[in-house]
């Protein structure tokens, strides 16, 4: 048969067998179908949680971590973790994230540790605060009266159910407590051995002893070691898995389908 001769024909046969071959070997796309029926049962399981429906954004969000739930759950396919199963689908992907945390490098040197505490130096300010002793009276009248009283000033005082020496209270916790009419006045004054006022609270009026005013800082490195440690691990641990989903995202086709 001189077709069998011809150089085309041995071409064609061969350019058709390394198709197949391809074909057959080849690891297609998995495709990952979004349509309308999964939408409505993300938002479903989100209302019932939070007792109202989702907005639109919301529902676009909720399938983007579907998605990326469902390519945790094919990988961790990929591993044999476990079989086919909804409360089985959340522990494999618990596992595939835990696989994936375990390749990050999450013993950072003490030069990393530094470096991240300087670069998130916001996050671990101190507040500023102050440290004061308060009397409480009835009336303005009985607080002006008792600062004339010398050494028996406290004992013209109301029994009151507030401490009366505040140890380094932030402005919030000082409003929380006394009120910001309260807060506002003990901020205009100085550091004194003496009593000072009367001022006002969501209590009555008191006399205040402003013992100690410190700034607003940033908590040394040597004393919150272990909590910059415990963020640099949890961030490694969020960027590890982050990294992971970036790099397997390819190989899934994320189709849409409208109604």
């Amino acid at each position: 048969m001189k077709f069998m001769k011809s150089h085309v024909f041995w071409f064609v046969v061969l350019g058709s067998l390394i198709f197949v071959i391809d074909e057959q070997t080849s690891d297609p796309l998995d495709i990952i179908v979004v349509d309308a029926a999964l939408e409505r049962q993300v938002a479903a399981l989100w209302a019932a949680q939070i007792q109202r429906e989702p907005t639109e954004a919301e529902i676009v969000s909720l399938v983007d971590d579907w998605v990326t739930e469902e390519i945790w759950r094919r990988e961790s396919m990929r591993l044999n973790l476990a079989e086919e199963d909804e409360i089985i689908r959340r522990r494999m992907i618990q596992k595939m994230q835990f696989i994936t945390e375990q390749e990050a490098v999450l013993a950072p040197t003490e030069e990393e540790l530094q470096a991240y505490y300087e670069a998130n130096h916001e996050r671990y300010g101190v507040p500023s605060s102050v440290s004061f002793e308060q009397l409480q009276f009835q009336s303005r009248e009985a607080a002006t009266g008792a600062l004339s009283a010398g050494e028996s000033l406290a004992d013209l005082a109301e029994s009151s159910m507030q401490s009366r020496v505040n140890v380094r209270q932030s402005p919030l916790q000082v409003a929380s407590t006394f009120g910001p009419e309260f807060t506002r006045s003990l901020n205009g004054y100085d550091v004194a051995l003496n009593w000072q006022g009367p001022i006002k609270s969501t209590f009555g009026w008191h006399l205040v002893k402003l013992l100690e005013i410190n700034s607003s800082s940033v908590a040394p490195f040597e004393d919150i070691r272990a909590t910059v440690h415990g963020d640099y691990t949890y961030e490694s641990r969020l960027q590890a898995q982050a990294d992971f989903i970036e790099q397997v995202r390819s190989n899934y086709d994320i189709v849409r389908k409208e109604e």
